[in-house]
Order: structure tokens, then C-alpha cells, then sequence
């Protein structure tokens, strides 16, 4: 008998306006701060391994919804020379398929930046691969790279904790108003 007096008071507490206010404003901050990070998305000066081996590359794959510019910074950290890609979805394939390919952008070098328009949603992969005569050694690249754009996962994300907590503060309000509207007040 116990047992059914903790799930009644727990049932009692869900219909307490304050924690249906609570966790709906929890759930709606929540996500809106997933939502405020749908629109950067990158790495800061993180260093991606290329391993030994002329086929091998390292890839970030970069999902953006709507058109979008991506920026950053490269640089091999012993000074050999790296080449850089961003490839759309079709042309990662026939690259990583393959291994050549035309992307939408390239620059070779043992460091640089880079700035690029994507121009659709989609999918991108920014690469970098060994550069001519550093094929057979690992080589280690600093990265550095923004989007400025929306990231589909991240928005997803968001619209899922933003609609519930929305609708528990509303739900919230609705019981704490109908409760005040249900007590007599002394005359």
C-alpha cells in the first residue's frame, strides 16, 4: 500500500503548476540554447592525423541547411605541404572513391586559409589529404573552421525540447489560473 501513496504523490506533484512551470521553462531555455548553436558550427584549432599512405585522408563532414559560408585555417605542424578540399556529397564519393576528383574548393600548401560559399543545403566534407612528397609519412594539421549556417541536427534538437516546454508553461499557466478561479475568496 506504500508503494501507491509515492505514485499518487508524485501524480500530485505533475499537477502542481510550479514544476509543469519549472520544467517547461528548463525544456524551452534548454532549447533555445541548441538553437543559438544550430547557427556556428566548426572546430577550433583542433589537429587532425593523416595517416602514412598515399590514399589516405582525414574528412570533417559539415551538414548545413540553406545556403552557408565556411572560413578557417590550416597548417601542417612539421611544415610539409597539405592539400585542402571541400567537396559537396557527389563529389566526396567519386573522391573517396577514386581518389581525385574536382570539389568546390582547393588550395595546397604547408598552411593558409581558406573562405568558401556552399551554396545549398546539403552535406559538405572539408579534406585534407597528403600533400606531393608527404605521402608516406603521417602528417598532423592544426584546423581551425566556422559555418555560418544552420546545422540540421542541432535545429532538430531544438524544436523538440522548445515545442514540449512551451506547451508545459502553458499548461502551467492554465492550472495555476484555473486553481485561482476555483478558490473563494473571503468576503
Amino acid at each position: 500500500m506504500e508503494g501507491r501513496g509515492s505514485l499518487r504523490r508524485v501524480a500530485n506533484l505533475w499537477k502542481a503548476p510550479r514544476v509543469l512551470l519549472l520544467v517547461g521553462g528548463v525544456l524551452f531555455l534548454s532549447g533555445q540554447a541548441l538553437l543559438a548553436a544550430s547557427f556556428l558550427q566548426g572546430t577550433q584549432g583542433t589537429v587532425a592525423t593523416i595517416p602514412p599512405g598515399p590514399a589516405w585522408f582525414y574528412v570533417y563532414q559539415i551538414k548545413v541547411i540553406g545556403s552557408s559560408r565556411m572560413s578557417g585555417q590550416f597548417a601542417a605542424l612539421a611544415g610539409d605541404v597539405v592539400h585542402l578540399y571541400v567537396f559537396g556529397e557527389k563529389q566526396y564519393e567519386l573522391y573517396a572513391f577514386i581518389g581525385w576528383g574536382y570539389g568546390l574548393f582547393s588550395v595546397n600548401g604547408s598552411s593558409g586559409s581558406f573562405a568558401i560559399d556552399l551554396p545549398s543545403s546539403g552535406t559538405y566534407f572539408l579534406v585534407l589529404a597528403h600533400g606531393r612528397g608527404a605521402e608516406n609519412s603521417t602528417q598532423d594539421v592544426r584546423v581551425s573552421y566556422r559555418v555560418a549556417g544552420i546545422e540540421p541536427e542541432f535545429i532538430t534538437v531544438a524544436s523538440g525540447l522548445i515545442a514540449p516546454g512551451i506547451a508545459m508553461v502553458a499548461f502551467g499557466l492554465w492550472v495555476r489560473e484555473r486553481r485561482r478561479k476555483r478558490i473563494p475568496r473571503p468576503a
